[in-house]
């Protein structure tokens, strides 16, 4: 893929970050999440699904409560958005079979997956799962979604201010090592100055996602026409975050965004409040953002872990260190946030 970047940028010039992450990502066979993506505790990354069955065990009581709560839909379908190895659905699914049995003979579970690779290992975990590559080949039914570390995956468009102006941050090929990138900016300041003229003077760099817009839009207009609720949980971009977010990990390691592309996991930091924005505007109701520690409690955390510490006494020590992995302020608990997504017509759902 590194290769395939410096050919490219000789031919036509400086990339786009987000020409850049897209391929480096997704590209068929050569990207990152199509070439045997490592995703665990032995990988690049871990996500919580990976940490502990406890995780996607709540997320399923929480879509069977929520399906209770909107008169349990004879028709309906869960929506996996990016769904990694298939460990969270099946975790969900397994809840929800323990507690609702004509919810689980219901629904449909459903990937939403561009991976060839990760599509292989969705379905020989989940068999009765159908996968498709884009959103709006799903069903037009009732339905609960759960995108979890999905959005920071989508390619972000980058701005810098320089002099007072702010232009878009580009990949070039460094001019003192032709088999090196780095990043650079547009010659001529970016036309979209309404969506940066209010921007605190504090921020050096800016980030923008198109694409997280439209999928945000595609999933409102599904629940607002046939009901259900989307559940969205990532990496939240923080006040603070002054120069980007922009990041790759190797090997659970930060590592430099430009040196190995389709080797390493490339992600960004997410706009909850863009989200907010975005699904009010189309005339949803949003429940959050907050942090996931604090949902996570609200939907039982501690009850669950204490259940499994009982069961397993010789294993307290890794149960401890996994609850701690999910809910401690220096892990996962407040660097994630969890926002949802409901019809104006639903009641509120658990957890906020």
């Amino acid at each position: 893929m590194k290769q395939y970047f410096i050919k490219k940028i000789k031919l036509q010039g400086p990339i786009s970050i987000s020409e850049y992450m897209a391929e480096s990502n997704l590209a068929p066979k050569k990207g990152y999440y199509d070439t045997g993506t490592k995703i665990g505790k032995k990988g690049d990354f871990i996500t919580s699904p990976e940490v502990s069955q406890v995780f996607g065990e709540l997320l399923g009581l929480f879509m069977t409560d929520y399906w209770n709560l909107n008169d349990r839909p004879n028709k309906s379908i869960l929506v996996d958005l990016g769904g990694g190895n298939g460990t969270m659905m099946n975790d969900c699914l397994r809840a929800i079979d323990k507690v609702n049995t004509k919810y689980s003979q219901s629904l449909k579970p459903i990937f939403i997956e561009t991976s060839n690779q990760l599509a292989i290992k969705q379905y020989n975990l989940v068999p009765n799962s159908t996968i498709y590559k884009d959103f709006d080949k799903i069903p037009n039914t009732y339905m609960g979604l759960i995108a979890n570390e999905f959005f920071d995956a989508l390619p972000i468009k980058q701005y810098i201010k320089v002099n007072n102006n702010w232009h878009e941050r580009l990949i070039d090929i460094d001019p003192k090592n032709d088999q090196k990138l780095r990043f650079t900016y547009s010659k001529n300041p970016t036309k979209n100055i309404g969506l940066l003229k209010n921007i605190s003077s504090k921020y050096k760099i800016l980030e923008f996602c198109p694409s997280a817009i439209n999928i945000i839009k595609e999933i409102t207009n599904k629940i607002i026409n046939y009901g259900g609720i989307a559940l969205i949980i990532d990496y939240a971009f923080q006040k603070d975050d002054y120069y980007g977010t922009l990041q790759a990990i190797k090997n659970h390691k930060y590592i430099n965004p430009l040196s190995k592309p389709g080797l390493i996991d490339l992600s960004a930091r997410v706009d909850f409040n863009m989200i907010k924005k975005i699904s009010l505007y189309n005339g949803a109701t949003v429940h959050g953002p907050i942090n996931q520690n604090k949902f996570l409690k609200n939907l039982g955390i501690d009850v669950r872990f204490q259940q499994l510490i009982n069961a397993n006494p010789d294993k307290t020590e890794q149960i401890k260190l996994e609850y701690h992995k999910l809910m401690s302020d220096e892990e996962m608990g407040s660097l994630f946030k969890v926002i949802a997504i409901t019809n104006k017509k639903s009641p509120s759902p658990a957890g906020f």
